[in-house]
């Protein structure tokens, strides 16, 4: 990783990240849109909303989605739909169907170094603990920040890794932003690490089309690197 400077607090976003949501989040987003418009959006339609920057939050993208057709629904209504199917009853909906992005042997090197772990994520809290439970994530990221914890300054503001950054010096672990590093796949992931002074790590998934032009839209948003494999993660922190 580019820098001398040790790795002392690895954070990570969870959509994207993490979690394959192609089938999740994003299906949500897209039968939404269509309840509401009765129009079917093509995947490229949602990556072109959140390369823009501002659309961290997918409820909101899916309400801008809707108001840019033409339609006035209100917000509480698109969040109620959109949950009805992403969480469903008694967690049953798609988020019961997300695979994870990222292996259990990543995650031991990562841990095995000693650093400070922890999710920095829009989700809401209770959706991002569930998740973190249903995988057996817990030891490694004992540190969410979550939607709630954020004080409604969302990404691309760097109010949350700066609180995730606060949490580490409370707890007598002090990391400076220099030695802190965020691993996100959006360009307000890396607009927010910039911002607070974090190293960012850029990470494409599978499901991401052009790959080649998210890679350059995340450097140039601020990512110091751009993957596209998390198991070079460990060597990458460790340089």
């Amino acid at each position: 990783m580019p820098g001398t400077t040790e790795v002392k607090a690895l954070f990570f976003d969870m959509d994207g990240v993490l979690v394959d949501v192609s089938r999740s989040y994003r299906r949500a987003v897209e039968e939404t849109v269509e309840q509401f418009t009765g129009r079917q959006l093509l995947p490229s339609t949602i990556q072109r909303y959140k390369n823009l920057g501002g659309f961290n939050d997918d409820w909101k993208l899916t309400h801008a989605i809707i108001t840019d057709t033409g339609m006035s629904v209100p917000l509480s209504r698109v969040v109620d739909a959109f949950q009805r199917r992403y969480r469903g009853e008694e967690w049953n909906g798609f988020i019961a169907e997300e695979p994870p992005l990222i292996q259990t042997a990543t995650l031991n090197r990562l841990h095995a170094g000693g650093r400070a772990m922890g999710i920095v994520t829009g989700r809401p809290e209770a959706e991002a603990k569930w998740t973190v439970n249903r995988f057996g994530w817990k030891k490694y990221f004992p540190l969410i920040v979550a939607k709630e914890k954020q004080e409604k300054r969302f990404k691309p503001d760097p109010f949350p890794l700066q609180r995730a950054l606060a949490v580490l010096n409370a707890a007598g672990r002090a990391v400076h932003p220099e030695r802190a590093v965020y691993v996100g796949d959006s360009v307000d992931d890396m607009t927010c690490a910039r911002k607070a002074g974090v190293r960012a790590i850029g990470f494409i998934p599978h499901y991401i089309e052009n790959k080649k032009e998210m890679a350059s839209l995340l450097q140039e948003r601020g990512a110091d690197v751009v993957i596209d494999d998390l198991k070079e993660l460990p060597d990458l922190v460790d340089q």
